[in-house]
């Protein structure tokens, strides 16, 4: 049998209602019980031809059941319905049923006319119900084993975060006319948006939707630090394994974050799900960030808004009144909201008041409706204070930080948000937190307060994340981060105080602008602090210094280890070029972003750098030579060879030397051509063909008689037509790559001979992606549309005890 227990009264009488229309085949209508004569659902307001009285009473006794039955034959008398069903929440025996009937026998036709939870469980299980069960989002959720799977890391892949408090949030989750429209978007698209301001319920419709589709076989990735060219890496490279991957705040939480390149990455990995029929995309983003991504990057407005893509964005700000009743209703129910406050709320009707405040939002609805704040009020006051929240949503957490924190916790906060929009590592934030504190003069250092701290604030302002055995440590919800880029944008005593602590790199980027941080990365270059610096990695920490000493033009001796150290250090953070942003100063190049390898050698190899930092002896080892060429991708490769192999040339190296260099670098070139033609990502080259004329090329008219014809597609010719253009366009580009090498080392190369390794199931699932049916657009489909709510409806939902 399904669970029903996480059903409340308003969700089982609504599984009701659906299901009596399906039995009846009859358009039926639920009232506020004061309205309605006590009774719950019927086919017409005047005549009552129909009526079905519904009793969740799931925890309670037959004996209860039938003494609120019995209160009701006066009312159904009254009415004198055609037809009279109930529809119980319990399992009854056949005496209970019995005496039901005996109740109700003039206006049932039947005993049949009362449906106990086994015909209601034996209902829903049938194939042709499979609607209202899927319907009803709590059935499948918890019929499922979903939420039993959710720590399989074959399914649920870097979801740890994702993943928490998941069960718990389930239960206040309402699955809303946007969650149908998003479902709908992704069964027929695999691909949609969602927009809305902070606190509406993108990341929670988000989630659900994840759940939904791994119960339905698919495996989850999740990412939300903004880094998209990951989670491509990531992806299954077998096309038939189904994935959904969920891009939370996919253009950054604040704009100020979001990296250069990410439009480019966002665009990159739509053309790879849409070319890719096993998979899956669901993005969501403030509706602030989306506009400035649209604006800055007029490939990213044109992609987006475009007729090719079908990216289908759904407004989450558009909630209808009747939803943000049952979201209310669903959290004081769950919360266990007393009985004196739910009073304080249903009296004089002000419960509309509240639903249709026009700052309300989900995120306020869970905030207000805690037990350690509702606690703190009065209960003839507690709608009061409901109002006064919603009006001044932005003193959420000023007076939780104002009034409720001890300076070591508005210390541990700042420091939090410091390191990370998302999570971080517990014991980097410890490390950078003692940082902090041995800065403050009235804090204690005999006692180690970060355990306490950390205690304390759990589940009211920071969560804990266990990923894989490594502690990590948040924000219990991103509008916490809203209150702290605040505190640190209008605070400049705080902003500075922090600035003072910092200990690691990444918060130079968060507590900087842009036009700061250049500045604050020099300065720290040549006092020697940046060696001194924390980093994520010690990979990370070469290939920063290297960038920053190439960028900014430094020769210290200092710094000749760590120069040399990430020459010959394999990383894959090192961008492409087509990644870095160049800006002409002086006549030379001033990177932006991160330099790539072969830049910062290319650098190296002018004096004084070449001198300072000891290149020549370098260079004339030849392991080292080979651990270079070696830590490198082939374009990147062959750039560095050819200016090794040149530099070399112009000292005057011994002869041998070169030949030594032509041989050994030929064979790690050859190595890596051929690496490159056998891995070679198809989509990527397919994603800027207009393939709509071979579409039409490969489709055949044929006479199938009495004057009628039909088409037929050629689907083998195309997939061997566009492997052919894949083929041509890789060697094209082999071609290009190797084009800068010395002749004596081109040479060495037959790209024609090269054999390429394209995926035809790969080819033919992009062309069978291209005849997909387009989504036609219209109002109901591509957005969320906010229908007149009847105030009774509301009133039903609240027109009872808790």
């Amino acid at each position: 049998m399904l669970n029903y227990h996480n059903l409340n009264d308003v969700e089982f009488e609504d599984l009701c209602k659906d299901i009596m229309e399906k039995i009846l085949n009859t358009k039926l209508r639920v009232f506020a019980k004061g309205r309605d004569g006590g009774i719950d659902i019927t086919d017409n307001t005047t005549t009552h031809n129909i009526v079905v009285q519904v009793k969740h009473y799931i925890n309670s006794t037959f004996s209860d059941l039938r003494t609120s039955l019995r209160k009701e034959i006066p009312k159904v008398t009254e009415l004198s319905p055609n037809e009279f069903y109930v529809c119980c929440g319990k399992t009854l025996t056949s005496n209970n049923i019995e005496e039901i009937y005996t109740m109700f026998s003039d206006y049932m036709e039947s005993d049949k006319n009362i449906l106990t939870l086994k015909e209601i469980d034996d209902f829903l299980s049938l194939p042709q119900n499979a609607d209202i069960f899927r319907k009803h989002y709590k059935l499948w959720l918890y019929s499922s084993n979903i939420l039993s799977d959710i720590f399989n890391q074959d399914i649920f892949i870097d979801c740890e975060s994702l993943l928490y408090g998941i069960e718990n949030e389930s239960k206040f989750f309402v699955q809303t006319s946007s969650y149908d429209i998003c479902l709908k978007c992704l069964e027929s698209n695999r691909i949609v948006m969602l927009l809305g301001n902070p606190g509406v319920g993108k990341t929670m419709t988000s989630k659900m939707l994840a759940l939904f589709w791994a119960s339905q076989g698919y495996r989850v990735r999740y990412n939300t630090n903004g880094d998209i060219s990951d989670i491509k890496r990531s992806l299954s490279g077998n096309r038939e394994c189904k994935e959904i991957i969920f891009l939370d705040d996919c253009l950054g939480q604040h704009y100020f974050n979001m990296k250069s390149t990410q439009e480019n990455e966002l665009i990159s990995l739509i053309k790879y799900i849409k070319t890719t029929p096993n998979k899956m995309l669901i993005l969501n983003s403030r509706i602030t960030i989306y506009n400035e991504a649209q604006e800055r990057s007029e490939e990213f407005k044109i992609f987006i808004l475009g007729d090719t893509t079908k990216i289908h964005t759904i407004n989450m700000d558009r909630i209808s009144s009747l939803e943000k009743a049952r979201i209310f209703y669903n959290h004081l129910v769950f919360r266990d909201i007393p009985q004196e406050y739910y009073k304080d709320i249903r009296k004089n009707r002000r419960y509309l008041e509240i639903v249709n405040h026009p700052n309300y939002t989900p995120r306020i609805i869970d905030y207000i409706t805690q037990k350690r704040l509702y606690l703190s009020v009065a209960t003839d006051a507690y709608t009061k204070f409901i109002l006064a929240t919603l009006s001044q949503p932005n003193d959420i957490w000023k007076n939780e930080f104002d009034y409720r924190l001890k300076d070591v916790d508005r210390a541990f906060m700042s420091t939090l948000y410091s390191l990370t929009d998302t999570t971080v590592d517990c014991n980097i934030l410890k490390e950078c937190y003692h940082k902090r504190l041995s800065n403050l003069s009235r804090i204690d250092p005999t006692v180690d307060t970060f355990d306490l701290v950390l205690k304390r604030l759990s589940n009211s302002l920071v969560k804990i994340v266990d990923n894989r055995g490594t502690m990590q440590i948040g924000v219990i919800n991103p509008s916490v981060n809203d209150y702290l880029k605040l505190v640190f944008s209008n605070n400049i005593l705080e902003l500075t105080e922090v600035r003072k602590s910092i200990q690691h790199f990444a918060q130079y980027e968060r507590c900087y602008a842009k036009e700061q941080q250049e500045n604050a990365f020099r300065q720290m270059l040549i006092e020697g602090n940046l060696k001194t610096t924390t980093f994520r990695s010690n990979e990370e920490k070469l290939h920063v210094i290297s960038s920053k000493i190439c960028q900014y033009e430094i020769a210290n001796k200092a710094y000749t280890d760590i120069v040399l150290d990430f020459l010959m250090t394999p990383y894959e953070g090192v961008p492409t070029l087509t990644d870095i942003l160049l800006a002409k100063k002086n006549g030379k190049q001033i990177i932006l972003g991160l330099c790539t390898k072969f830049t910062i050698l290319r650098f190296l190899l002018e004096e004084p750098f070449y001198s300072c930092y000891e290149l020549f002896g370098f260079l004339q080892n030849k392991a080292n030579v080979i651990n270079i060429l070696e830590s490198v991708e082939l374009k990147e490769l062959v750039e560095i060879t050819s200016l090794i192999y040149c530099t070399l040339q112009n000292t005057r190296v011994q002869h041998n030397m070169l030949e030594w260099m032509v041989k050994e670098s030929s064979k790690i070139i050859q190595n890596a051509i051929d690496k490159y033609a056998n891995y070679v990502d198809t989509s990527a080259y397919v994603e800027d063909y207009d393939i709509s004329d071979l579409v039409k090329n490969h489709h055949h008219q044929y006479y199938i008689g009495d004057g009628d014809y039909d088409m037929d597609f050629d689907m083998s010719g195309a997939t061997e037509e566009l492997e052919t253009w894949v083929v041509k366009d890789v060697k094209d580009d082999l071609r290009d790559i190797i084009s800068i090498l010395p002749d004596c080392l081109k040479s060495k190369f037959d790209i024609e001979e090269i054999y390429i390794n394209t995926d035809s199931s790969e080819i033919k699932g992009i062309i069978e992606s291209y005849l997909e049916p387009s989504i036609d657009d219209d109002n109901d489909f591509g957005h969320s549309s906010s229908p007149t709510d009847s105030s009774d409806v509301i009133d039903f939902i609240f027109d009872r005890d808790i």
